[in-house]
């Protein structure tokens, strides 16, 4: 499982995209809000990765990274759309926290905050 993997009709997900530069500016205001409370906004790139399911399917979700290259530190958040719980009609997006890693780039970054995901039980 990784960005620009070859995929044929057997293969299963998740996968993302490589990961797309973004002005920084634009990513989420929680991660915003992380970068500015170190203090280090301005040595942040940003970053965004689409998640499929599968390799035809349309993206079910969205990796945002800022990824600072000096510090090899990331501040992920994943994003994603669902049925409102109020109003089966409606759409609404959920996102999760802020979490910050260490990584070698921002394609790293995606992958350990994939399996962060994956291994961290839901909150009761």
């Amino acid at each position: 499982m990784y960005a620009g993997a070859k995929l044929d009709d057997t293969a299963t997900g998740p996968f993302w995209t490589p990961p797309l530069p973004v002005d920084r500016d634009k990513l989420s205001p929680s991660i915003l809000r992380e970068l500015d409370q170190r203090g280090e906004r301005r040595s942040f790139k940003g970053y965004v990765l689409q998640i499929y399911d599968g390799p035809d399917g349309k993206p079910s979700g969205v990796f945002e990274i800022a990824y600072c290259s000096k510090t090899r530190m990331a501040c992920a958040i994943y994003e994603a759309e669902a049925e409102d719980e109020h109003d089966a009609k409606r759409r609404a997006v959920v996102m999760t926290n802020p979490h910050w890693l260490a990584a070698a780039g921002p394609r790293d970054a995606a992958g350990i905050f994939f399996q962060l995901l994956v291994d961290t039980p839901p909150e009761a």
